[in-house]
């Protein structure tokens, strides 16, 4: 009887060992791209890469481990910018596309990808609509853009879609717009939180330190030749522009003979510039300073948009400036006359 016991309990035990142990639910990502078959797909999610496959006859497979309902994941290939990011819902998706064009990639079975997809064709009509009009100047229809994401965000503040769209055209804002939204979302609900709220809250954090008025944060990076160069080291004593550009950015190339003209004009004043580089390749960087006549110093750390000193700044697009006195920002992304206003005034002081 005792053994018989002791034999009834080990199998009691033993089936609620099998019967208590957590279930891993899983979703199918399924990835069906042209013009990529042999290429490695990578999924992502908070940066992180969480798999990969390799794309046979265009499709590759994900079985993904359910999370929280509101997070989002992102797909990586060689040569692409950046990850195309998507809503999963926890469901089985499918992304169908063409690998040469990442941002055409069409996302089927997730509610929350269907309310980005509408948001971004609505944002994309409106563009065209702008562009269209003529009377319509650029820095109008700018502003028209930047509220019709913002409307979107205040009408929608504990849907993750709109944090994302907050996040993701975060550039088209100041610490002030963006510190508006966080607190109407956070007041709509104050336990909300995803990755999307929580970069947001990082950004702004980052733009409310380096804004006018605001201590230089210092850095170093290298030279062309190789050299580190300290931001303090180099303000000191001068009246110094902190140029963000790239040499395959149009509008930073744009944007560079009115550097060059400020530089030229008040140079032996105590005016100087540092050109801060988000490049990855080298010999792109070097012709796009010869090109442009760019004569002050240079530095990058060839990480593209990972640019460690950007980070910092809170650069989000390009080109942005900091303008630097005394150790001090006295003034931020300042172009054309503006630049050359501004600078005056500063000298005269």
């Amino acid at each position: 009887m005792k053994t018989k016991l002791i034999l009834l309990c080990a199998l009691a035990l033993g089936l609620f060992a099998c019967t208590s142990k957590p279930k891993t639910e899983t979703f199918n990502i399924n990835v069906n791209l042209a013009n990529a078959d042999g290429e490695t797909v990578y999924l992502q999610k908070d940066g992180q890469v969480l798999d990969s496959a390799v794309i046979v006859n265009w499709d590759a497979m994900f079985a993904t481990p359910v999370c929280d309902a509101n997070e989002m994941y992102g797909i990586m290939l060689k040569g692409w910018r950046r990850p195309f990011s998507f809503f999963a819902d926890n469901t089985d998706v499918t992304l169908e596309g063409d690998a040469q064009n990442p941002n055409a990639i069409l996302v089927k079975g997730s509610a929350s990808q269907d309310r980005l997809n509408a948001f971004t064709e609505s944002y994309n009509a409106l563009e065209a609509k702008l562009e269209a009009d003529s009377t319509m100047s650029q820095e109008d229809a700018e502003e028209i853009l930047k509220m019709h994401c913002f409307d979107f965000v205040w009408d929608n503040p504990t849907d993750p879609v709109a944090h994302y769209v907050m996040y993701r055209y975060k550039w088209a804002f100041g610490p002030c717009e963006l510190r508006t939204m966080l607190n109407n979302i956070h007041h709509a609900d104050s336990t909300l939180t995803n990755n999307n709220l929580q970069l947001a809250e990082e950004f702004v954090e980052k733009q409310e330190r380096v804004q006018a008025g605001q201590p230089i944060i210092d850095f170093t990076q290298n030279d062309p030749d190789g050299n580190p160069v300290t931001l303090s080291e180099l303000a000191q004593g001068k009246f110094l522009l902190v140029d963000f550009w790239a040499s395959w950015c149009p509008d930073c190339r744009k944007a560079n003979p009115d550097v060059v003209a400020a530089y030229q004009k008040f140079h032996e004043q105590g005016f100087d510039v540092l050109g801060v580089s988000f490049d990855t390749n080298k010999e792109a960087w070097l012709a796009a300073i010869e090109k442009d006549g760019l004569t002050w110093t240079q530095v990058s750390d060839l990480q593209g948009w990972s640019n460690a000193a950007g980070a910092l700044y809170a650069i989000s697009f390009i080109p942005q400036n900091a303008l630097i006195k005394d150790g001090m920002i006295v003034a931020r992304n300042l172009e054309g006359e503006y630049l050359m206003e501004e600078i005056e005034r500063q000298l005269e002081k």
